[in-house]
């Protein structure tokens, strides 16, 4: 089982540890925090000392946020040929496919179509077997998605550690599997839910408005009796903390852990 740690900011390389084969550094949610090129740099800098391989991390994108991605991917695919890249955006996975096909794709967790609200666990016991099997499952439990990834030169999936358990008996077993943890995101948006939230007479407003990285500050705990949990609202993004570990899926279905020590914004 391949052990690696997930990071968005270079500031939390503290967080490496020797059992770490594999490092994964970007950004899944927000096209404003894609790193600069000096950020890009010292990461992988840091890899290459520690002899790690390397995963760069990519968010869904506007044409500039596509302008942004595609200096660091080609920095990337000068530097590090065999890198891997999640992509959470098929426009950002046409151009690496398009311009750099030494570089590895990998399909981000955004793109993998889960049931991952923490209301499902109220009615998980109140449905028939083969509707908790559903809720278990995904997109890739669709023979023709299977065959598509293939296709396209993909043979890796990103999942999150559902709250309900993760099926992948149906799954293409060709295709690798990740797992994060403890963090799973339940929903993001381009609209900021922290923007101006530290200014008199804008806390209510959400929007997309100029960006003060308020998220690097702030992050909300949501209550709310119907989600049976916590929540976590972190810029346009909202996350729930599950550190059971599937013991059913690591032994079967699943070759590498993303250890995630902070929320991933």
């Amino acid at each position: 089982m391949e052990q690696v740690l997930y990071i968005s900011k270079p500031g939390n390389l503290k967080y490496f540890r020797k059992d770490f084969t594999r490092l994964y550094f970007g950004q899944e949610f927000c096209q404003r925090l894609i790193p600069t090129m000096e950020q890009l740099e010292e990461v992988l800098l840091f890899s290459e000392k520690e002899n790690l391989h390397f995963t760069f991390v990519t968010p869904y994108v506007t044409n500039q946020g596509l302008q942004r991605l595609e200096e660091l991917i080609g920095f990337l695919a000068e530097k590090k040929k065999d890198a891997e890249i999640v992509f959470n955006d098929w426009g950002v996975f046409q151009f690496i496919r398009e311009e750099f096909g030494s570089l590895v794709p990998v399909m981000g967790r955004l793109l993998n179509k889960s049931k991952r609200g923490p209301r499902i666990m109220n009615i998980l016991d109140k449905v028939p077997d083969e509707t908790r099997d559903f809720y278990r499952g995904s997109n890739l439990d669709v023979p023709a998605v299977g065959r598509f990834l293939k296709q396209q030169g993909i043979y890796r999936v990103e999942f999150d550690n559902l709250l309900q358990g993760l099926s992948l008996e149906n799954a293409d077993r060709e295709i690798h599997k990740s797992i994060y943890m403890p963090f799973v995101f339940v929903s993001t948006t381009r609209f900021c839910l922290s923007s101006s939230c530290d200014s008199t007479g804008m806390t209510d407003y959400v929007g997309i408005t100029d960006c003060k990285r308020e998220c690097q500050k702030y992050t909300f705990d949501l209550d709310n009796p119907a989600m049976g949990l916590p929540l976590f609202r972190k810029g346009n993004t909202v996350f729930f903390l599950n550190e059971k570990t599937p013991e059913k899926v690591l032994n079967s279905s699943v070759d590498r852990v993303v250890i995630e020590p902070e929320i991933p914004v």
